[in-house]
């Protein structure tokens, strides 16, 4: 079945425009389609804050960013003006599942699932992509449930609402998606009701998955013979070709080490741990050791064994698990909410310039398209939310977010 990609038009127009570079190219020539957008303070996230900032955006990417005093706008730009308003990248939700039909994406007749995708429930017309739009949530990964232990592949999309589906898709796979206790504990009378029984079942799957993209890498290398097609572990090759990386719903102390020592030490694959919740933080410090990438959430919080509140990612992070991000994994908790979880991290003690980043620019890299989303920078996606201050504060609710330059929600379309 084809896939479908983004649109390659603005692509090409794109990379000519940030193939001549600014500073050669006549401004008058750059003009064609591009916007100036003025404002009070630019956040990059991955720079220091601009006050008196301007972003230039051109056939949907940044093609220049700084302050006005120093930034050349090309002549006849077309010029917004956010006034006293702040700008900052969309966010981004890496553990998402309010892209397609609900009940669409656990299917639990099977333990593991490797040949299944979210990319063929996708609903473009899904209120919940329009919802998370308002809230300033511009990409996410669109995964599989956690009925079982291996739920298929989930898709990368810009939430794009109601439009085409190819313009949604940033990256198909965008990862494989596992779950590791409690939820695929099956109780159908097959093996994987147990943790043991589970994890032999995905070990098993994961070495055949192993050894077929190695014998696809020998036979590309003219060292060995064609293998035998497999549909059924066709995608696992892009995971150890570390193409794609693994998602894995993983909550629980006992359950966050295991799933470190599989993916990381048995296997050695790309991998993020999501959840983490309950007493997961207790196994921080061996995550950190490993240098574990982790996606918290929905639970932002646990009581202590002497009734105190413990913030979930101040913990991770105060032992050095600083590869870190943060999910709502919607509906669990609203599409439109993530500016909420970063803002709770922050009220039970994480660092607001960590928790900015813990949805902008960390779960990016974590997910592999750190070079199209997550921050403000020339020659990146032009995704970014305009709002009345702090972008983390619940009181301050994107009033415009933009798409690849395009207007995708003005405050009080969504009500």
């Amino acid at each position: 079945m084809p896939v479908p990609g983004p649109p390659q038009s603005c692509r090409r127009l794109a990379a000519a425009v940030l193939g001549c570079g600014l500073a050669t190219t006549p401004l008058a020539a750059q003009a064609a389609h591009a916007t100036a957008h003025l404002a009070a303070r630019i956040l990059p996230v991955d720079a220091p804050p601009i006050d008196a900032g301007v972003l230039v955006e051109q056939a949907g990417r940044i093609v220049a960013l700084g302050p006005r005093a120093t930034t050349p706008i090309p002549a006849g730009a077309r010029i917004e003006d956010h006034g006293d308003r702040w700008l900052c990248p969309g966010f981004v939700d890496i553990h998402h599942h309010v892209s397609g039909g609900g009940g669409d994406i656990n299917d639990m007749t099977l333990p593991l699932n490797a040949e299944l995708r979210t990319l063929d429930v996708v609903k473009p017309a899904e209120q919940a992509i329009r919802r998370a739009a308002a809230g300033g949530v511009t990409t996410t990964l669109f995964i599989p449930g956690s009925g079982t232990n291996l739920g298929g592949f989930g898709v990368l999309l810009k939430m794009r609402w109601n439009g085409p589906l190819e313009q949604m898709v940033l990256r198909e796979p965008g990862a494989m998606k596992v779950a590791q206790g409690f939820n695929p504990e099956r109780r159908s009378g097959d093996l994987g009701l147990s943790r043991m029984g589970s994890s032999e079942l995905l070990t098993q799957l994961l070495l055949r998955g192993r050894d077929y993209a190695a014998a696809w890498r020998a036979f590309a290398a003219g060292q060995g013979e064609r293998p035998a097609f497999r549909p059924e572990l066709e995608q696992l090759r892009k995971v150890f070709d570390h193409e794609v990386p693994v998602l894995i719903h993983t909550a629980g102390a006992r359950d966050c080490i295991a799933t470190a020592r599989m993916f990381q030490d048995v296997f050695g694959l790309r991998m993020v741990l999501s959840h983490g919740c309950f007493d997961g933080w207790l196994a921080a410090e061996g995550l950190a050791r490993r240098q574990t990438p982790v996606n918290l959430g929905p639970r932002m919080y646990e009581f202590t064994r002497d009734g105190h509140f413990q913030g979930t990612c101040q913990a991770y992070w105060d032992v050095g698990c600083h590869d870190l991000s943060i999910n709502t994994d919607a509906p669990v908790v609203a599409a439109e909410e993530l500016q909420l979880q970063a803002a709770m991290a922050v009220r039970l003690g994480l660092d607001p310039v960590v928790a900015l980043r813990a949805v902008t620019i960390q779960p990016a890299r974590q997910i592999g398209i750190a070079d199209r989303c997550g921050s403000l920078a020339a020659g990146k996606d032009a995704d970014f939310q305009v709002t009345r201050g702090d972008p983390l504060d619940p009181r301050h609710p994107p009033e415009l977010v933009y798409i690849e330059g395009t207007l995708v929600h003005r405050l009080g379309d969504v009500r």
